[in-house]
């Protein structure tokens, strides 16, 4: 572009805030670019307007309103005559403002000493009148008394009401005790210019009888705060109404620079948010200037990124920019090819931000690879609710987060005001989707406040204390009712909790694998594929996805048909799988596969099964580990070799393209090529041994990882088990208690029923706890526990996390960053 329109296309795609520009002139340093002088004449721009903010808010003068602003004539001028025309206003107005500022402190110092003085002439007067009333030592009155007629010496001014113990010790302890001090009260207080606040004041007379315990005296008043005033020796009627109309004639001068501090001040509030936006403007585009390349005479170089689908914006912006600043020359906007790596780019909403932020917290996606963020909007809010589970407090989490949805509006600005609102605003929908799952697994669960609903017939009937299973009736969505009341509960929902926890992991991390393969193919590592991806599936599916296929078999199983019937009990996953580990040949449990038959032959087909799946996870590690850094130490030996050839072709070409420009522009054009083509980047054979280490640990890691991810998955039943039985404490110790009262007592009857008192400060302490406990605390454990299983055991299968972060040229983001 033509150095003219430079100024106006950077405005202009700012304001668009599609580019993000890379700095061609890197090579210099912040003093040595193009603007750096108007970059510091911004910069003392914007010292002088905070210097106006803080009178503004110091004279508590009210901003103008926007629509009040007077014309800015100076936006269609250039930014030059635009600097200049803002530094002489802001002078003159620091000028003066300083000027009034000043003076202003210089008489309200002398009206504050003025007034002190006043009160000491009308207060310290008592002190050499010898009254009687006012000392008990009549010896003392008379000294006193004659203290300006002999040679006692004495010390008059005010002091701090709060600082008179310690003035006192101080004289005694340095004159040995040879003064008389004497305190009379001033009736109102005085204004301190230091604090800028009134504060109470006492008079004070110190009478010594030798000359060094003058100097001694001043210096405590001088440590202490306190203002000495000579108490006048003659004349004090007359000094006293001098005094007087000297603080008169203060207080009316005070009062006309205030009234003309108050105009300057109004008349800048009114322009100060103008100038604010456009001095932050201008700043913000001398800096991506600063970027520019500037080597080729009379044009400006610039290179960037652009989302594909904004190019044509771009380059309709330019245009207009150029017609704007009346450029003679074309700015040219053309795609160019390189090798350097694009940044990342998602185009969010206000829904989907928030779970891109917390995939960012952790790494940047990589360009085009699968963005965790698309499974994290539903398998994020599932798997906090599948530790949450609870549908009463499911409800109230949806009604909190759906209020900050319907008010958004109205909340946005309490949000800007308080930093611990706005983290939980930002998160009004991902916290209304973590509520409404909730309202889902507590519903799986039957559990909601601590107690369970009958909401469809149970599939059991009490006989005694003993559940009975009525034929054919099964409960048609989730856990049975009939369940909550049994005293063998907790084991129930042990084993369904930790057995969903077990099936939910590998089931997420088998996502995560499949988001593998999508960037292997994306990207075309085929090989990976077949060296990678197949091994992990295997060595997962065929350890822990058989446990998984072995829950849910079990659960699918009617155990109690007559061919199991007498014949052996259920068998037991855990020690099954314990077995598959360490003696697979062998069984402990008894068959899981079984349709008749003999039982020992049932048994021996499912070890060798087991013993099938055991091989297979341990031939594909060394599949997993082996061929890979063969297989690229041999890619890079081939590519090495021709690389030689571009690389003596790419110097002749590169010779060649400065020739020709030297010759247009009458130089030697080597150090302007340098400037423009984009930095060759050769890369050395990595060394066989750094391709194997690494891939022995990602083995290792990928090995181990798939036990120590899988057993980290109980966290989802460890927390839904704590969950469910603080919740269901809370009720039985507040309100079940007083229910079971009400049961057996007449009196809590009439003290909590018919009262109502009780009733309402019981529910209150279970509500109380219900909120701080289980809604606040054990949510934010729950999502901290989510952020884990996402960052780590989903996204270690697939998810490189080192991108960069496409940040576009924009002057709100300049705003918020110079903030």
């Amino acid at each position: 572009m033509q150095r003219e329109a430079a100024h106006q296309t950077v405005e202009r795609l700012g304001e668009l805030g599609y580019v993000e520009f890379k700095d061609l002139s890197s090579h210099l340093n912040a003093f040595q670019r193009q603007y750096a002088n108007e970059v510091k004449r911004c910069e003392e721009l914007d010292r002088i307007i905070r210097y106006f903010d803080e009178q503004i808010l110091k004279s508590e003068v009210t901003f103008a309103s926007g629509e009040n602003f007077p014309g800015d004539d100076e936006e269609t001028n250039e930014y030059g005559n635009i600097l200049d025309s803002y530094e002489k206003d802001f002078s003159n107005y620091e000028k003066e403002l300083r000027d009034l500022s000043g003076n202003l402190d210089q008489m309200i110092a002398e009206k504050n000493k003025a007034e002190e003085f006043s009160y000491v002439i009308n207060l310290a007067s008592q002190f050499f009148k010898g009254d009687e009333e006012s000392y008990s030592d009549d010896s003392e009155a008379g000294m006193l008394a004659g203290s300006r007629g002999s040679s006692l010496g004495y010390m008059t001014g005010v002091i701090p009401r709060e600082k008179i113990p310690s003035f006192l010790l101080l004289i005694y302890r340095s004159t040995r005790g040879n003064v008389v001090p004497r305190f009379a009260e001033i009736p109102v207080p005085l204004f301190d210019q230091k604090s800028g606040k009134m504060i109470e004041k006492n008079v004070f007379a110190v009478f010594f009888g030798a000359s060094a315990a003058k100097e001694k005296v001043k210096k405590v008043c001088e440590a202490l705060g306190a203002s000495i005033h000579d108490f006048p020796e003659q004349d004090i009627a007359g000094t006293k109404r001098s005094v007087e109309q000297k603080i008169g004639e203060l207080e009316t001068t005070i009062e006309s620079t205030k009234s003309r501090v108050t105009d300057i001040l109004s008349k800048i509030s009114v322009n100060l948010p103008r100038w604010k936006e456009r001095v932050h403007k201008e700043k913000a585009i001398f800096h991506t200037l600063n970027l520019f390349n500037y080597d080729i005479k009379g044009s400006v170089v610039a290179i960037g990124w652009c989302a594909e689908k904004n190019v044509e914006n771009v380059k309709r912006e330019m245009e207009e920019a150029r017609l704007g600043s009346n450029a003679q020359v074309p700015s040219i906007c053309d795609i160019i090819q390189t090798n350097e790596t694009p940044p990342t780019f998602f185009e969010t909403n206000r829904f989907t931000e928030v779970f891109q932020n917390i995939i960012n917290s952790y790494g940047i996606p990589d360009y085009k690879e699968v963005n965790p963020a698309v499974a994290s909007t539903i398998l994020f809010p599932f798997l906090f609710a599948v530790m949450f589970g609870d549908f009463g407090h499911g409800i109230l989490l949806t009604l909190f987060s759906f209020a900050m949805v319907i008010f958004e509006k109205k909340l946005k600005p309490v949000a800007e005001s308080s930093e611990l609102f706005s983290m939980v605003f930002a998160g009004r929908y991902i916290l209304l989707l973590m509520g409404i799952f909730s309202i889902y697994t507590g519903f799986l669960y039957n559990d909601g406040l601590g107690l369970a609903v009958d909401i469809f017939k149970s599939g059991y009937q009490w006989n005694g204390h003993i559940g009975e299973k009525i034929p054919d009736v099964t409960y048609p969505f989730g856990v049975d009712p009939a369940w909550f009341h049994t005293s063998n509960k907790l084991l129930y929902y042990n084993s369904l909790k930790m057995k969903m926890a077990v099936i939910f992991g590998v089931g997420h991390m088998s996502i995560g694998l499949f988001f593998a393969l999508a960037n292997m193919i994306h990207f075309g590592h085929f090989l990976d594929i077949f060296l990678e991806f197949i091994p992990e599936v295997l060595i997962l599916w065929s350890t822990f996805g058989y446990m998984c296929f072995l829950i849910i078999y079990k659960w699918c199983v009617n155990w109690f048909d007559p061919i199991y019937v007498g014949k052996f009990d259920p068998p037991q996953i855990l020690p099954m799988m314990t077995d598959f580990f360490l003696s697979p040949w062998k069984m402990s449990q008894p068959p899981m596969f079984y349709s008749g038959g003999d039982v020992e032959a049932a048994k021996s087909a499912q070890a060798y099964a087991q013993i099938g799946l055991l091989l297979i996870a341990v031939i594909c590690i060394p599949i997993l580990l082996i061929p890979k850094p063969i297989v690229e130490y041999c890619k890079q030996k081939r590519k090495f070799k021709p690389r030689k050839a571009e690389d003596a072709e790419a110097v002749n070409s590169n010779s060649d393209e400065a020739h020709h420009v030297a010759i247009l522009e009458g130089t030697d054009g080597t150090d302007q090529l340098a400037h423009h083509r984009e930095p060759q980047h050769h890369e050395e054979i990595e060394p066989f041994s750094e391709l194997f280490i690494k891939q022995l640990i990602h083995t290792i890691e990928y090995v181990l990882g798939t036990v120590s991810n899988t057993a980290s998955y109980l966290r989802l039943w460890a927390l839904s088990l704590a969950h469910a039985q603080l919740a269901e404490v809370f009720w039985q110790m507040t309100i079940g208690l007083a229910l079971n009262m009400l049961e057996s007592s007449k009196v809590a009857e009439d003290a909590v029923v018919h009262s109502g008192v009780g009733l309402f400060f019981i529910f209150s302490i279970w509500f109380g706890m219900t909120i701080g406990v289980l809604l606040l605390m054990e949510s934010l454990s729950a999502f901290l526990h989510t952020i884990r299983l996402t960052w780590v055991e989903f996204q270690n299968k697939f998810f490189k996390g080192t991108g960069s972060l496409f940040r576009p040229f924009s002057f709100a983001t300049f705003g918020k960053a110079e903030e």
